[in-house]
């Protein structure tokens, strides 16, 4: 079985979400360091690994505040006990699932889970919108970097308050851009030539892949 790293993503996903205690998901976090590991990532995806962590932490904070013993006093209300076992139960499986399939993603290329999912005859429809939803990502980070640039380049010696209100205007906008120039893309891509995706080269077997099949396998069954 060539097409491996896509199975152990779902595998790995699915026993994650479904664990009901902290206890639960120290095998899973052991899992998550050997594909640290195996993988290598490199700096930029340690980068997004840590922005990840404090996105998904700032999602639970209310989670903190959930009806329980109370630990200590805050204006915002009491931090409890069954809210601190929560918060990070909640995180721990956000951040476990996402990071681990982040890591492989960049570590494979998007490419190699495209082939897999044409290897397991996913829909064709399917893996081309995700080619060009991947694609237009690219294009959504390029305008808005480039809408950035513009903004700091006309508000210099603004005050905070105002940079910020034009800032948050701007990412209201930046939807309407990229949109637009990703409509140009493709009808680039049309008058080339574009008709049909491409076919992906065959994913070809890795014996290590295999062994975090199981191991995810495993953390069902505990």
């Amino acid at each position: 079985m060539s097409e491996v790293y896509l199975p152990f993503i779902f595998l790995y996903a699915f026993g994650v979400v479904t664990r009901k205690s902290l206890s639960e998901l120290v095998y899973f976090f052991l899992l998550f360091t050997a594909v640290i590991v195996a993988f290598r990532p490199g700096k930029s995806t340690l980068k997004k690994l840590t922005f990840l962590l404090g996105f998904e932490g700032f999602l639970f904070l209310l989670a903190l505040f959930n009806p329980g013993e109370a630990i200590f006093s805050t204006p915002f209300g009491d931090v409890t006990r069954e809210g601190l076992n929560s918060f990070f139960l909640l995180l721990g499986k956000a951040f476990l699932s996402a990071g681990t399939t982040l890591v492989v993603f960049e570590s494979v290329g998007f490419t190699r889970i495209l082939a897999e999912m044409e290897a397991l005859r996913i829909p064709r429809i399917l893996i081309l919108t995700l080619a060009f939803t991947y694609r237009y990502l690219d294009l959504f980070a390029e305008e808005t970097i480039r809408m950035k640039r513009a903004l700091d380049s006309r508000t210099f010696g603004v005050g905070k308050v105002d940079y910020y209100r034009k800032l948050a205007s701007l990412f209201g906008e930046v939807f309407v851009r990229a949109y637009l120039r990703s409509g140009r893309v493709y009808g680039a891509m049309l008058a080339r030539g574009f008709g049909e995706f491409p076919v992906l080269e065959e994913p070809k077997p890795t014996p290590g892949t295999a062994v975090l099949m199981v191991l995810a396998a495993g953390g069902l069954i505990l």
